[in-house]
């Protein structure tokens, strides 16, 4: 698999948003009334918008010339499953151990959680155990969507992506996907279009008119996605609502973004900082863990008691949790889900490669 570091990268950007995003509400909760994280840091909850966008790319990458094969769709499938399911599964039964212990410390303002729907995955109507896990729950619908489309020609992947955004667009036009029950919440929300743009694009850049695309074009586009493209979003807190519009604005302002770093990194115009590709790495373990390492830190914080007449204890505790939870980012992800990652893939590679010569048999 061809491997972009300007994706990377852009994970990593995502998930520190996803963190300072959060940190707030943990600051919130235990710096005793003053507040040093800005308001505006609620922009970043969109990270995971630019995960499902990212997404999207990656699927193209990871698929390119292997539509019409079954071992190959159940090779694809396997990959896909073993990279959400045991690294999740060992931060649900660490967030589970704490619920054990200090049940308040855990979605205790969301209501209680189905243990096993939330174990497996499964839409359900209340908060997963494990809460960032919401956004797998629409990866995993992506994934076994595409799934089913690498049945078909690999050509004919444009057509099925665009009457997949034309049933979401027609429908989120004339219904409300709040209405429905939650699997169906799933599959209607728009946030499907942001995988769909992620596909298209990852399309267009293997394309021979990827190659037409001037630089001093790229370079416009990308000042202009960044200053008031994300200007606009934040200026109209788009990131507030759930509808089309907020994916729309979205897709088109991060998916720039993605296809033109894409682009500058293959003309070796443009470095990606390893910092930022490191993050990437492990940025799942990140985005599982975060909650349970801010928690830990906010109750450090609480002991040792809040100075609200000072900021200074509320810059050390920030720094403190962006640091620990990427030290413990990258101790999980060395020791566990790379690890694990590793041998999923070699038994893919095994079990699927054999299915294959069984087939041609």
């Amino acid at each position: 698999m061809e491997r972009i570091y300007s994706l990377q990268g852009l994970r990593g950007v995502a998930v520190l948003g996803v963190v300072l995003f959060h940190m707030t509400a943990v600051e919130h909760k235990y710096s005793g009334g003053d507040i040093l994280l800005p308001p505006l840091l609620d922009f970043f909850q969109l990270g995971v918008d630019l995960f499902f966008i990212i997404s999207g790319f990656v699927m193209v990458i990871v698929s390119r010339g292997r539509f019409q094969k079954i071992a190959e769709s159940k090779r694809f499938l396997f990959n896909r499953v073993s990279r959400i399911y045991p690294t999740y599964w060992l931060y649900y039964f660490l967030t589970l151990a704490v619920v054990l212990v200090q049940p308040g410390m855990v979605n205790s303002a969301h209501g209680s959680s189905n243990l096993l729907m939330s174990f497996l995955l499964l839409p359900n109507d209340k908060v997963l155990l494990v809460m960032v896990a919401w956004s797998l729950l629409f990866e995993l619908w992506f994934y076994l969507v595409f799934t089913g489309l690498m049945c078909f020609r690999e050509r004919w992947l444009p057509a099925f992506l665009t009457g997949w955004a034309l049933i979401l667009v027609v429908f989120n036009s004339l219904q409300d996907w709040q209405d429905y029950n939650s699997a169906l919440k799933i599959m209607l929300h728009p946030y499907a279009l942001e995988f769909i743009v992620g596909v298209a694009l990852a399309l267009l850049f293997y394309s021979r008119h990827s190659a037409r695309i001037p630089t001093r074009l790229i370079a416009v586009a990308l000042i202009v996605a960044l200053l008031p493209g994300i200007g606009l979003i934040g200026y109209y807190r788009l990131f507030d609502e759930q509808g089309m519009v907020r994916m729309c604005a979205v897709a088109a302002v991060f998916g720039t973004l993605i296809l033109g770093l894409a682009l500058l990194e293959r003309r070796r115009h443009i470095q990606i900082p390893a910092f930022l590709v490191a993050v990437g790495d492990m940025s799942y373990t990140v985005y599982l863990s975060h909650l349970l390492v801010l928690g830990v830190i906010g109750r450090v914080w609480q002991m040792l008691g809040a100075q609200p007449d000072s900021l200074l204890d509320n810059a050390l505790f920030a720094a403190l949790m962006m640091a620990a939870v990427l030290c413990y980012g990258w101790v999980g992800y060395r020791c566990f889900e790379k690890p694990v990652l590793d041998r999923s893939n070699d038994f893919s590679r095994r079990r699927f490669r054999l299915d294959g010569i069984r087939g041609r048999a």
